[in-house]
């Protein structure tokens, strides 16, 4: 088994003349490791630290090659990267690596594509521009970072075409050290700023832009950028195809390895994931009258987090435009969504122009009724997006109840469970909840059923159970059984115990 280097795509410091030595650095290497964005910078040198024990078990495996793909940097600016002292210990690290023989590959990230020709005089590695074709096991490998399939996010795909121009870059080369460091600085500030804003869809992958690449001939594509492991077969009309993609190695310690003529992905790896864990989030969906609102109050109450009703942002929404007597099935919803001044308490509480908003209003009939459309709506869920995320910064914890908390809000979150119960118990509960609504058990039943139908089948995040997410049918099992059980769970993922 082996790898060899097939094809360069943007090799930095070199022109099409120089062909011995786009192929002629290395051995064909039989053992080979894979990692993206590890966001190094001065400011985290437990991130450095860790990068550095990966290198060091990556040379202790006997590795023939370490592919990093790109985001290996917050920011590169060049020269005057070399000389930051917090970097200092990985960049030895990656000259120690190839000094002991491994051939070490860098290709540019969305973050560091200012990576040139003074990071392999300094530490002997190679530096790639966009992608690089290897060779494993009589398979056509491309490697990239995997920004380039992120075509629906048309205004990060717009700015970074711009910053990697020619020009852009002479230019980025002779601004002086002081003006680059403010540049870079407002460039990752507005980056991290708009990536809360945007839909989860809006910034993935799209599938039919790999599938593209694999119609060229390529058997497999190894990536990163989106921060979501994925390991999928996608299947063209001429063959079939492999997407390998790495979840951030900065918080999860996410990488692939080639051993044995094997293509391996680790979503997740102890060992390099930071040693504190953030806040732990526990995510709870599922189909109205299946018990997550009490459920998730019970349980927020317990463990002592905030929580996030995500269904009284939307029934905010709904509220609002009712009392502009605006129809939230014809009309779009997003500008008047922007425009409120929403927002949410430390407890998690809806606020509106810095006022908590009555649960009376929130579960008013009127609203209940609409409410299901608004959220349909893919302008009002862009809008209160960042919203919800923000909850889950709150404190050490944070319980989250709604529709897509797992899917699109917290794909992340420690604990994942879809709550479910028979549709007779749903409609009961339900009708106990609103006993003053005057319904009747079968037009309870009738009315849950077109919410499901809605909920299930909308095109923008619908209802559905996150894969690894656990199912917990509630028909049989009282309020403390059901908190019992995710106590539990988190405990278990939190190792308060």
């Amino acid at each position: 088994m082996s790898i060899t280097h097939l094809s360069p795509r943007g090799k930095v410091g070199i022109d099409d003349s120089d062909r011995s030595r786009e192929f002629g650095r290395g051995s064909s290497p039989r053992r080979a490791w894979f990692a993206s964005d590890f966001h190094l910078h001065e400011g985290d040198p437990a991130g450095v630290e860790r990068a550095c024990q990966f290198i060091a078990h990556v040379r202790e495996q006997r590795a023939d090659a370490l592919f990093l793909l790109g985001d290996v940097f917050r920011a590169w600016l060049g020269k005057q990267s070399l000389e930051e002292a917090g970097l200092a210990p990985f960049l030895e690290a990656l000259r120690g690596a190839t000094q002991s023989g491994i051939r070490v590959v860098l290709l540019h990230g969305n973050h560091d594509f200012l990576m040139g020709s003074e990071l392999e005089e300094a530490c002997g590695v190679e530096v790639y521009r966009e992608t690089l074709d290897i060779s494993v096991h009589g398979q056509r490998v491309r490697l990239m970072h995997g920004d380039a399939f992120c075509t629906r996010d048309v205004g990060f795909q717009r700015l970074h075409k711009i910053l990697r121009a020619k020009v852009m870059r002479w230019m980025f080369a002779r601004l002086p050290r002081r003006l680059l460091d403010n540049l870079a600085h407002r460039l990752v500030h507005d980056a991290t700023r708009t990536t809360g804003t945007k839909s989860q869809m809006t910034m993935a992958i799209v599938d039919s832009e790999v599938v593209e690449v694999l119609h060229t001939g390529v058997d497999v594509v190894v990536c990163g950028h989106v921060h979501e492991a994925r390991d999928v077969s996608l299947g063209t009309a001429l063959s079939g195809g492999r997407l390998v993609v790495m979840a951030d190695f900065e918080r999860t310690g996410s990488h692939a390895t080639l051993e044995e003529g094997r293509l391996l992905l680790h979503p997740v790896d102890a060992r390099f994931a930071p040693a504190t864990p953030g806040p732990i989030v526990v995510t709870i969906d599922g189909p109205a009258g299946s018990g997550k609102s009490s459920v998730a109050r019970e349980l927020a109450r317990r463990l002592g987090f905030p929580l996030l009703d995500s269904g009284a942002l939307y029934r905010t929404v709904a509220a609002q435009a009712l009392a502009a007597g605006l129809d939230p099935g014809a009309d779009d919803l997003a500008p008047l969504a922007q425009s409120l001044e929403l927002g949410l308490s430390e407890g998690g509480q809806v606020t509106l122009a810095g006022e908590l908003v009555p649960d009376s209003l929130l579960r008013s009939v009127g609203v209940s009724a609409v409410v299901s459309k608004v959220s349909a709506q893919p302008g009002v869920r862009e809008v209160l997006l960042p919203i919800q995320r923000s909850a889950g910064r709150m404190g050490p914890g944070l319980v989250a109840e709604g529709r897509d908390m797992a899917t699109i809000v917290f794909p992340e979150a420690a604990v994942r469970v879809f709550l479910d119960a028979r549709p007779e118990v749903r409609a009961q509960r339900r009708l106990a909840q609103n006993p003053g609504e005057g319904a009747t058990l079968s037009e309870v039943s009738t009315a849950l059923a077109d919410r499901d139908a809605r909920d299930s089948g909308r095109l923008h995040a619908p209802l559905a159970r996150a894969e690894g997410a656990t199912l917990l049918d509630t028909s049989e099992l009282s309020l403390e059984q059901v908190v019992g059980r995710l106590s539990g769970m988190v405990r278990e993922a939190s190792r308060l115990d």
